[in-house]
């Protein structure tokens, strides 16, 4: 028998399209290949896996002086023949029969060669056995295969093909969003099949949404290309929205598990045993991820059997990578690509258990909230807030099962006033007063729950200056607690003082936060230090300071023997107020400070603007620059929470004199300082408020000045911001400055990440501001 080898690249499969991106991953499992003579991609269907395999072996055939091999197995319907179809790809002459396995290897081991797997998912158990002895007998063998799960042979090493990076929240403009592959992969593939499609400041918003919803899969962007030859992007997009059979087209002659999204979903689903199947369908009822706990309640709730083995099940799932996973210090995360939650959520349908899976899902949620509120008043809070963050989605898709079965209601209503706290935290106060809006019509007209709803309500209402609805809620409130029992009326007497706050009448707010306190037993720690908090503030903005040191302090002894840091906060935050109205501004700043330091634990959008503002009051005489800085941080701050300083009446004069001082001060420098804080980024203020970057009592006047400012960038970084600053994209960066475009890339990302900016509109705005 014979081997030609001699032109190897009529042995891979030729491109007929261009391929994009992954670079990381080239170098990547280039460096693996020459540390390990086998190396596994990984991944779900559609991921890329075959064309990065193809395209790594056409960049090495010339590194193995025998040339490489590529083997596809996608159409092999009987493993016993994985040997004869390498040997087929090797072009192996002359030999009377089909070909052993000993004979094979007994034919490779003098020879350096890459063999290419590609697709052994469906023959993994045969693959691995044939791999294992290849390497063992030929010594200068090298193996790269593509699989959706793992061969799990020694020495093996593996490299998960993620999806192609989409563009993050806030990137705007074509430059901008061409920098990512996936953007890049579907414009080339649609501008091929439609010379006409352009990319264009039009449609470039819907191009980055489809990209998203897409997961930018790739195999999901091809799909969706050949759509775009009769619909807009904007059209496209609707259509994708919960549909992935949108999907179902393709090019005459791929491999059939590849011509339609539902082909290759199948081709997976296939290959899972009936255990792996249903928890498949049953997890796709989650939304941004789940973590083992979450898991194991839904399955137990399904089949106890499931839950019993729902480790090996789940770790299976990740193996053929229809989950992905995350690892923290804490946890471990999971996630399904959307267009796999999708099939899953078809599956469940079709099986007529979706609705009880989402109510147990809920009930998941309903429990989460629960435990939370339990935990609160301790040490374990900001851990609390740190799931309530990481499960933010899923508590959203909780609410919106209550909402679609009018008979969940009051269990919604119950969930949505648990999450008013968190709700101030993250600064979502109309996405939670219209969650209370809707629960509140459809809910039993008395009980606890509606008025714990109400309160929540009348809290919110407050806080974004709807002062006419927190009326009417406190009002009902009254009613309400008329038919409950009387230990109950503290709650309603609380929210009517944070009402009355608001308004702006101190004197009464103290009487109903005194009454409120009168109706709270000693136990009602978490109850107790809120309202200990809310009487401070109104006795310092009713000129009390006294009443309110003496009040504040009894605040934060309480939180500090339980270990609570949310409501500590706030006390250091009113106590620095209450230092600064005394006069004593060093004392004033050292609170705040220690209230913001505090609240990295939470990291509360309210409270870092009202630290933001506090701290520009305190600094508006001996550094006013600072002090217009401080003031766009805020600015920013309350406008991504809908709300404003404005909203309180005894804040809203002290930042209006504050505002009016710098004005006269810094002339029309004000604005450009105020655009300066509102380009920061929340960490990035927080650190400038905090003194870890150092405030600046004048604008630099000029380049020289600007480069002396110490920063957080490095020189390079502050080269790559001009040109960004410029208009430049990553690639004209990247020409300029003689380096590569990922090297660009990465410079781009340290200066978002460092200076807390999402998109480099606002990299360009900082820039701009700081040679003003």
């Amino acid at each position: 028998m014979g081997l030609a080898v001699r032109d190897s690249s009529r042995m891979i499969p030729a491109e007929v399209t261009e391929f994009v991106g992954r670079r990381r991953d080239l170098g990547e499992v280039r460096r693996m290949l020459s540390a390990s003579r086998l190396v596994m991609l990984t991944g779900f269907g559609g991921i890329g896996k075959t064309r990065l395999a193809v395209q790594l072996a056409r960049q090495l055939e010339r590194a193995y002086p025998d040339g490489v091999c590529f083997v596809s197995l996608g159409d092999l319907s009987d493993a016993s023949l994985i040997a004869e179809a390498t040997a087929s790809a090797l072009q192996i002459h002359d030999h009377a029969g089909p070909i052993s396995v000993p004979e094979l290897a007994g034919f490779l081991r003098p020879r350096e060669l890459l063999l290419v797997l590609d697709n052994c998912e469906h023959v993994i158990d045969d693959c691995a056995s044939l791999v294992a002895i290849l390497l063992r007998s030929c010594p200068r063998l090298h193996v790269l295969a593509t699989s959706r799960e793992a061969l799990r042979v020694d020495g093996e090493f593996v490299w998960r093909v993620e999806p192609l990076m989409v563009p993050p929240s806030g990137a705007e403009g074509v430059g901008v969003a061409q920098e990512y592959d996936a953007v890049r992969l579907l414009a080339d593939r649609a501008t091929r099949l439609a010379p006409e499609f352009e990319v264009s400041e039009h449609n470039i918003a819907a191009i980055i949404e489809v990209c998203r919803v897409l997961d930018g899969v790739p195999l999901a962007l091809e799909l969706a290309a050949v759509r775009l030859r009769a619909l807009s992007p904007d059209d496209l997009l609707e259509q994708l929205q919960d549909r992935w059979q949108a999907l179902d087209v393709g090019t005459r002659g791929a491999p059939a598990r590849q011509s339609a999204m539902s082909a290759c979903l199948a081709w997976s689903h296939d290959l899972c045993s009936a255990e792996e199947r249903q928890l498949w369908a049953l997890l796709s009822v989650f939304a941004g991820g789940m973590e083992m706990p979450a898991i194991r309640y839904v399955a137990a709730r399904a089949d106890p059997d499931l839950a019993e083995a729902v480790v090996e099940h789940v770790q299976s799932l990740v193996d053929k990578s229809i989950l992905t996973v995350e690892n923290s210090e804490r946890h471990a995360r999971y996630r399904m690509i959307e267009v796999i939650r999708q099939f899953g959520s078809a599956q469940l349908t079709e099986s007529g258990r979706l609705a009880e899976t989402q109510l147990w899902h809920r009930d998941w949620c309903a429990d989460l909230l629960a435990t939370s509120e339990d935990d609160w008043m301790s040490s374990r809070q900001a851990l609390v807030v740190d799931q309530l963050r990481r499960e933010e989605q899923n508590l959203r898709e909780a609410l919106t099962t209550c909402w679609r079965q009018a008979d969940e209601a009051e269990t919604g209503l119950e969930m949505a006033a648990r999450l008013r706290n968190f709700a101030i935290i993250r600064g979502t106060f109309t996405e939670m007063r219209g969650w209370l809006h809707r629960f509140l019509p459809m809910a039993p007209q008395g009980g606890m729950t509606r008025m714990h709803g109400l309160c929540a309500a009348v809290w919110l209402a407050a806080l974004q200056g709807d002062h006419a609805e927190a009326a009417e809620g406190v009002r009902e409130a009254r009613q309400l607690a008329q038919a409950l029992d009387p230990a109950s009326t503290w709650l309603v007497t609380q929210a009517e003082g944070l009402h009355v706050t608001f308004l702006g009448d101190f004197e009464r707010s103290v009487t109903l936060y005194v009454e409120a306190l009168d109706g709270l037993e000693q136990s009602c720690e978490r109850e107790r230090a809120e309202t200990l908090a809310l009487l401070g503030q109104s006795y310092g903005l009713g000129g009390q300071l006294e009443q309110a040191t003496v009040t504040l302090e009894e605040c934060l002894a309480l939180c500090s023997r339980t270990g609570e840091s949310w409501c500590r906060s706030y006390g250091l935050w009113f106590a620095g107020l209450v230092a600064w109205q005394r006069g004593d501004d060093p004392e004033a700043v050292r609170l705040v400070r220690e209230a913001l330091e505090v609240n990295r634990l939470i990291d509360d959008r309210l409270l870092s603007a009202l630290c933001f503002e506090a701290l520009a009051w305190c600094q508006a005489g001996i550094s006013p620059s600072a002090a217009a800085t401080l003031l766009g941080a805020a600015d920013a701050l309350w406008d991504l929470m809908g709300s404003s300083i404005g909203a309180s009446p005894g804040l809203s004069s002290l930042h209006k004199a504050c505002e009016a001082s710098l004005r006269q001060t810094l002339s029309d420098g004000f604005g450009d300082l105020r655009q300066v804080g509102a380009a920061l980024g929340p960490l990035a203020a927080a650190d400038y408020a905090l003194g870890k970057t150092r405030p600046r009592s004048d604008a630099p006047t000029s380049k020289n000045e600007m480069a002396s400012t110490p920063t957080l960038l490095t020189r390079r970084e502050h080269e790559v911001a001009q040109l960004v600053t410029q208009g430049m994209s990553n690639r004209e960066i990247a020409s300029t400055l003689f380096i590569s475009p990922r090297t660009a890339e990465t410079h781009v990302e340290n200066i978002l990440l460092k200076l807390g900016f999402h998109s480099r509109a606002q990299i360009a705005a900082w820039f701009s501001t700081r040679l003003a």
